[in-house]
């Protein structure tokens, strides 16, 4: 499953780069996929490496809802939907407010698709020495409110918070 995930990433991905770096970004799914291997334990790990592999097909590419169920099940689609920004709530209430608040809602994202965007959110901090001062400070900021709205609204496993505390050294 998580080889087959991530042939179809890089297939989807396969002409797109990273802002930061302009590296290939099948490069950024696959790393986030390798801190959720070094950090979390589960029963259903393989199922949380596929999301992460695929978190950003339905946001970033032509990938459609059937065609992840079709291939990856019902597990792996439900948690890649809740990794997908709603771009109309997005823009309604602004990047940040909306990431803050659907991350801290256990409603809107679920303990492992918290796993997976924290893993994501690192390895965007990791890369961001490579961005513009001004887009690290804006999303630097962005990341700090999400994390404080994490923190104090959120009931946070053992994982979540070691997460948490490695993006914050990351940011520092």
């Amino acid at each position: 499953m998580i080889k087959k995930a991530k042939e179809f990433a890089r297939e989807k991905h396969k002409n797109q780069v990273r802002k930061f770096g302009g590296g290939p970004y099948h490069h950024h799914v696959e790393k986030v996929a390798k801190i959720i291997k070094e950090n979390k334990k589960s029963h259903k790990l393989n199922e949380l490496l596929a999301a992460a592999l695929l978190h950003d097909t339905l946001e970033d590419t032509n990938t459609t809802e059937e065609e992840l169920k079709e291939n990856f099940g019902d597990l792996i689609t439900s948690l890649v939907k809740e990794l997908t920004t709603d771009k109309k709530e997005s823009k309604i209430m602004g990047k940040k407010e909306y990431l803050a608040n659907k991350l801290s809602d256990p409603e809107k994202i679920s303990s492992w698709g918290l796993v997976i965007k924290l893993a994501d959110r690192l390895n965007n901090v990791f890369d961001l020495q490579n961005g513009l001062k001004e887009f690290r400070e804006k999303y630097i900021d962005e990341t700090e409110h999400i994390l404080k709205n994490l923190e104090e609204k959120r009931k946070l496993t053992n994982t979540q918070k070691e997460l948490i505390k490695k993006i914050k050294g990351e940011i520092e």
